[in-house]
């Protein structure tokens, strides 16, 4: 118990929470983290089905495929192939990158209105924010990168540089890769780890939010067993990186970079989501899925799962920001009346 308190000391995002209410029991925590994460969910793909049902409407390949589907002379497979590639659009993948900060904000209100916690008590902290953040984006790239080397070195990735790369849409793809992971780690780890933290020790609320985050991907395309485990894992080290900095800042930039690095940078799909526009394109070795991850990208490969396993272990052997850790709670005058008396009374007898 005293080596686990030594991982997770007490940090002073988690001590104000704890202040500002002492929480419900892990099933409450929980059943409201889905409810809130279903409501801001729904609300942030309000822009992706604006654009997406704007799309369709003017695709006459989608119109051609369901007057052929209905009479018969293709299979709903075939139809859903020409409506998957008329849906998987720059305009309505972008549309769902910047729909996320809905999410963002409906997070941050609910907490402050509901759960009455200050923004600080997630993590946003204004002491440093911007050297959080510029050390983040550092870590983010170079972790995704040093996936995409061990790839790269035992064959399992061919990397070319693509010929003319759309720079604005790959512009307009970072900018919405930072408000997306912010998203992500506003919900899961600001929201919903920091509230476990309340009534549960740190250990338990790390596991559970990334468990949480894990099983969210559950219904992306080509999703395998190794994906959910390796996001689990990147949940488990985004969490462990906000405790020991006592910020959420420089997880989000982890976040923003490693996705942008996968779909943007090196084209590899996003979890699932293939890669629109790229400055390199990454051809993956069909027999070596098992590392580069398949169709799914290369979270969903065993490349990935030694780079998040090592990072783990870097961060939980680092020391918490010595600024961020919380003084020790003293005892309550009651406490120290309660403990000298029985004092007295041991000394009587």
């Amino acid at each position: 118990m005293d080596k686990i308190k030594e991982l997770f000391p007490e940090t002073k995002m988690t001590a104000k929470t704890r202040e500002q209410g002492s929480g419900e029991n892990f099933i409450i925590e929980t059943l409201i983290f889905i409810a809130v994460f279903i409501v801001v969910e729904i609300a942030a793909s309000i822009p992706t089905m604006v654009v997406g049902i704007s799309d369709i409407m003017q695709n006459e390949r989608v119109t051609e495929a369901i007057e052929l589907f209905v009479n018969g002379k293709i299979t709903f497979s075939e139809y859903l192939d020409i409506f998957t590639a008329a849906v998987l659009t720059g305009r309505v993948m972008l549309a769902t990158l910047f729909g996320t900060g809905i999410a963002t904000i409906l997070t941050i209100l609910y907490c402050r209105l509901f759960e009455k916690r200050k923004p600080s008590t997630m993590g946003f902290v204004k002491s440093g924010a911007l050297a959080e953040y510029a050390v983040g984006i550092l870590v983010g790239a170079g972790l995704l990168s040093a996936a995409v080397g061990i790839c790269v070195l035992t064959g399992a990735f061919t990397v070319t540089k693509t010929a003319n790369p759309a720079w604005g849409m790959v512009a307009l793809f970072f900018a919405g890769f930072i408000i997306q992971g912010m998203s992500e780690e506003t919900i899961f780890r600001g929201f919903f780890m920091v509230s476990l933290s309340r009534r549960s020790n740190l250990a338990a609320a790390v596991a559970v939010s990334s468990i949480a985050f894990g099983c969210a991907h559950l219904s992306n395309n080509h999703v395998t067993a190794i994906a959910v485990i390796n996001i689990t894992l990147f949940g488990a080290f985004a969490g462990l990186y906000i405790l020991k900095r006592g910020s959420i800042w420089g997880a989000c930039a982890i976040h923003s970079l490693w996705n942008f690095m996968q779909g943007s940078f090196y084209g590899i799909s996003v979890s699932g989501s293939p890669s629109i526009d790229s400055v390199f394109i990454t051809t993956a070795d069909p027999a070596k899925t098992l590392l580069n991850g398949g169709a799914f990208g290369i979270e969903g490969g065993l490349a990935a799962t030694v780079v998040l396993t090592a990072a783990i272990i870097a961060v939980s052997l680092t020391k918490t920001k010595r600024s961020e850790i919380a003084e020790p709670r003293s005892d309550t005058p009651q406490d120290t009346q309660s403990d000298s008396g029985s004092a007295e009374g041991e000394i009587s007898r």
